[in-house]
Order: structure tokens, then C-alpha cells, then sequence
């Protein structure tokens, strides 16, 4: 427990920053950013950057994960409203709010008091979580929805996710995990669970996003399945800015 009581100091003193990375769609080989995803990061009392990971680790130690996620929220919101017109992408942890009118309450008023368009945020919630209470995951999406936000599934294909919670939960948003998007022009497996996804994502009326591309020929392989947004190194990687524009992807 000593080994991670550093955390608390660094959620006290509100030690966290953040990265953006562009999400873009590609129209004729013309890169248009959409969005951008926030991401946190926490920061040593001497600058240098503590991955998220490692925090929430520390976090789980002390039972201090629903501080920490909301800390990051908070953060990602306040540095959101640098983002004019475009998608904003936040993280949150759905086992980490018990009740989402309450848990959620300060996050809604610093988007009202930043003048942030709820139609503007997206919540990303993380789906290798193992949320056993479907219930109680719908009851926190559908308090964002009824505020006017939208929401989207992460890391779709690994940890506890199946394609069956795509159902269920009925994300606007629908991001493809890096394992499944990494190599996927060359491996048929993964070509297959990216266009299983994707067809039940454009059923539902979903947009389907694929994060992780960091080749020319996945991007093509993914841009022929028919996905509609990308993510990735290949793009851009994430920055202490937002990123303005993106000139060129193909060399």
C-alpha cells in the first residue's frame, strides 16, 4: 500500500496532463480530422510524464480508481474546450461510477460552464472492463445520451467483449482494437473479425472506427472493408497539442 501512496498526492495536487490524438476520416485519399481522443497522462513533481497505466495501478492499490478516473475526466474536459466544432473523445471507467447522477455531475457542469457542445463529446468507455452489471452500464450510457452526448466501445475484440454487447449497449461509436487492426492486410483472422465488427456496426447505425493503423496497407485494407474513421500513428501520434491538419498519408 506504501508503494502507491504516491497516487493520492498526485490526484490532490492534480498532477495530470494531456495528449491528443487526431481521429480522421479518408475520402479520396484526403484526410479530414473529425476528432480528437484526450489522453491522460500524470506527471512526476519534476515534469516528466507517468503513463496512465502505471497510475491506475496505484490507483486499484488504494482504492482510488473513481478519484483518479474522475480526475482525468475533469482534466480531458477542461483542455477539451481548446477544440472548436470537432469531436471530442474522453475516456471514463463505467465500473468506477456507482451512480451516474451523482458521479457524473461535476463532469456535466464544467462542460456547461467551458460552453462545450454535448453533441461535440464522445465517452469512450474501455470494453476489456468486465462489467458484470449490463443493467447498470446501460443506466450510466443512457444518462449520457439523454444529455445530449454521445458514446462509443473501445478496444472492440479483446478482454470481455463479445459482438453481442455491441447490441446491447448500441455505442455510437464502435473502435476496432489495435490488435485486430496491426497487420490486419496480411492475416486473414483478423481481416475477418474487423469485417464481422463492421457489419454489425453499420447495422446498428454505428460509426465504425478503427485506432491503432500505423501502415499504408492496413489503411487501404481498412478503407476497402469500408470503415468510416481511423486512428494511429500513421497518422499522427499524440501530442501536447491538437493537431490542425494532416496534409498527406499516402508516400
Amino acid at each position: 500500500m506504501k508503494d502507491a501512496l504516491w497516487i493520492d498526492e498526485l490526484i490532490e495536487d492534480k498532477r495530470i496532463c494531456s495528449y491528443y490524438q487526431p481521429i480522421v476520416s479518408v475520402d479520396h485519399e484526403r484526410v479530414h480530422i473529425v476528432g480528437h481522443e484526450i489522453l491522460s497522462r500524470g506527471l512526476e513533481e519534476d515534469g516528466s510524464i507517468i503513463p496512465l497505466f502505471k497510475m491506475f495501478e496505484a490507483a486499484q492499490i488504494r482504492n482510488k480508481t473513481f478519484a483518479l478516473d474522475r480526475a482525468c475526466r475533469l482534466e480531458a474536459v477542461k483542455n477539451a474546450s481548446i477544440i472548436d466544432r470537432q469531436l471530442i473523445f474522453i475516456n471514463f471507467i463505467p465500473t468506477a461510477i456507482y451512480n451516474p447522477e451523482h458521479c457524473l455531475a461535476s463532469t456535466f457542469a464544467l462542460i456547461q460552464e467551458l460552453n462545450i457542445k454535448p453533441e461535440q463529446i464522445v465517452f469512450e468507455f474501455i470494453e476489456t472492463e468486465d462489467v458484470q452489471d449490463i443493467e447498470h452500464l446501460k443506466n450510466i450510457l443512457n444518462y449520457y445520451r439523454s444529455h445530449g452526448f454521445k458514446y462509443a466501445l473501445d478496444d472492440v475484440g479483446v478482454g470481455y467483449n463479445t459482438l453481442k454487447r455491441l447490441l446491447e449497449v448500441e455505442p455510437d461509436v464502435v473502435k476496432l482494437a489495435f490488435e485486430f487492426t496491426n497487420g490486419v492486410s496480411k492475416n486473414e483472422k483478423q481481416k475477418k473479425v474487423a469485417q464481422e465488427m463492421l457489419a454489425i456496426t453499420h447495422k446498428m447505425g454505428a460509426k465504425a472506427l478503427a485506432e491503432g493503423v500505423e501502415t499504408e496497407d492496413d489503411l487501404k485494407c481498412l478503407i476497402e472493408m469500408g470503415y468510416d474513421l481511423f486512428q494511429g500513428y500513421y497518422f499522427a501520434k499524440p501530442h501536447p497539442t491538437p493537431v490542425k491538419e494532416i496534409h498527406s498519408i499516402y508516400v
